[in-house]
């Protein structure tokens, strides 16, 4: 018995300063914004952060195609100029849609005008996107674009694979909670 009082002893004292620690840090963690709209905070963070992996997924799969095509090292310094003379050309269109749409998530809604130039700038965004791509292709070779169309044509099989998974499960999900009603 004596034993047992000494170690739950024991782990009280050590237990003690991470309760501190966690009560410190929730008392210096700001309130969440009212209204409802999680502007910032840990929600905030958490969308931010998964868009983020988002993007970088998609980036490293991109990435995975293009090793697959195996370019010369000239074709990937290209490849590099062009997306970072994309980058400059687009940035204060992206900086300018990106305080649009952060005004409309602050403020509610956006004025009849400032739509309209939402819908212009995402326009102008397509279209660059549209013409790197074609010069991007305008660098590969008639093998190289042969392999991208492949690699294209077995991810669209790949995507109506999962689709049609996806929706099996749905139907066999809906008939099993049917059954226990």
């Amino acid at each position: 018995m004596r034993k047992f009082i000494t170690a739950a002893a024991l782990a009280l004292v050590a237990a003690a300063p991470a309760a501190a620690f966690a009560w410190q840090a929730q008392e210096q963690t700001p309130a969440p914004p009212q209204g409802g709209q999680a502007v910032g905070g840990r929600e905030g963070f958490r969308r931010r952060a998964l868009m983020g992996m988002h993007r970088r997924m998609r980036a490293r799969r991109a990435l995975a195609g293009l090793r697959a095509l195996d370019l010369t090292d000239a074709q990937k310094q290209k490849l590099r100029a062009l997306r970072e003379a994309a980058r400059e050309r687009t940035k204060g269109q992206r900086e300018e849609l990106r305080q649009l749409l952060r005004a409309r998530v602050e403020g509610g809604q956006l004025t009849t005008e400032q739509q309209a130039r939402a819908r212009e700038l995402r326009e102008q965004l397509r279209e660059t996107r549209r013409r790197s791509r074609e010069e991007a292709l305008g660098l590969l070779t008639a093998e190289q674009r042969a392999r991208l169309e492949q690699l294209r044509q077995e991810h669209k099989e790949r995507r109506g694979q999962m689709r049609q998974r996806r929706e099996e499960f749905r139907q066999r999900r809906t008939r099993e909670r049917e059954g226990r009603q």
